[in-house]
């Protein structure tokens, strides 16, 4: 794993990649070859592309249709996104099920489980369908491209951002995070981990493994700095932890800096109030713009499968602060439902 160099002025480095440079590199990608017809026999009015996410009433998956759409309407496609309002594997299946037996041309999807869903959706990219997953992928390899969040490099590059930023030298830093299964997050944690370890002379306390539980991640703070009085910075990597651990800090007169991960109308709003000092924030919207384009293009014959070449793109992400939160460049990163706030 590369490790890349603090960033300027609280922007990720991979923040820096445009979206002209994002959608060039979505042309690119390896995996099954579905079956197209030239740009001259497919008229874009005839396809049909499913979108298929957990979670569908969130402001994460609301501003990846935002981006979604956007490239369906420029392609002249037609789109059907459907989503479950829960997480769980079972509701996303039925959801899924449903949406092949309309049979689209192609199929973006998202999925939290890597394995639940090979099967199904083997037998539909075997049939010689295009199937690109935002903020996702299958560990079956089924799939034309993955466009997603670099969490370990992410992470890594945050906190030395941060720790840039907030001219932060010494003290000890923590980690509150999910249990060692959920893979996403554990790699921010490592990347937050090992960008402390190699590059600072902070100590690096053990994970706390809260879940998403805020008081639990609330305890976990207020007894880490009881114990480590020189507590200076705090990771946390899902919204839960991060408003536990928010409350602790306030709670116990500290002065930690706090890192946390996502953009959320809340998190954004905490922000806003001083309980976070910065947030990392994905670009949902351009991996949805990414996935449907890149879908159209092979669907429209204007790129050949064989020609996809890069199976995973990591899409660009920024660190946001209260300097910057409410400039016009930060706002693909921060996550809403409203299409018109976004851009």
């Amino acid at each position: 794993m590369k490790h890349g160099n603090p960033m300027k002025k609280a922007v990720s480095a991979a923040a820096a990649l445009s979206l002209t440079a994002l959608l060039a590199a979505c042309s690119t990608g390896e995996a099954s070859e579905p079956t197209t017809s030239s740009a001259a026999e497919t008229d874009a009015s005839d396809l049909t592309v499913a979108l298929v996410t957990p979670e569908s009433t969130g402001e994460y998956y609301g501003a990846m249709y935002c981006g979604a759409q956007a490239a369906a309407d420029e392609f002249g496609i037609t789109l059907n996104i459907q989503g479950t309002p829960e997480t769980t594997v079972e509701a996303e299946m039925q959801v899924l099920q449903s949406v092949l037996a309309t049979e689209p041309d192609g199929l973006s999807l998202t999925v939290w489980d890597n394995t639940a869903f090979n099967e199904i959706v083997g037998e539909y990219t075997d049939a010689g369908h295009p199937l690109v997953m935002p903020d996702s992928y299958l560990t079956n390899d089924e799939f034309l491209q993955s466009v997603r969040t670099d969490g370990y490099q992410s992470s890594y590059d945050a906190a030395l951002a941060t720790i840039e930023e907030f001219g932060i030298e010494s003290g000890s830093a923590l980690v509150l995070t999910d249990a060692p299964g959920n893979a996403f997050q554990l790699a921010r944690a490592e990347g937050f981990r090992d960008a402390i370890i190699e590059n600072t002379d902070l100590e690096m306390l053990e994970f706390q493994y809260i879940g998403g539980d805020a008081a639990e991640a609330s305890q976990a703070t207020s007894s880490a700095i009881a114990a480590n009085g020189d507590l200076a910075l705090v990771f946390s990597t899902n919204i839960g932890a991060g408003t536990g651990a928010a409350n602790g800090i306030d709670t116990s007169d500290s002065e930690a800096i706090l890192l946390g991960y996502d953009t959320s109308a809340a998190q954004v709003d905490s922000l806003r109030n001083g309980e976070y000092d910065a947030l990392v924030g994905q670009s949902p919207y351009l991996m949805g713009y990414t996935a449907i384009s890149t879908i159209s293009e092979v669907l429209l014959g204007e790129t050949a499968a064989e020609d996809v070449t890069e199976q995973v793109v990591w899409a660009p992400w920024a660190l946001v602060t209260a300097e910057n939160v409410d400039t016009p460049e930060i706002s693909e990163y921060l996550y809403t439902t409203d299409c018109a706030a976004i851009g």
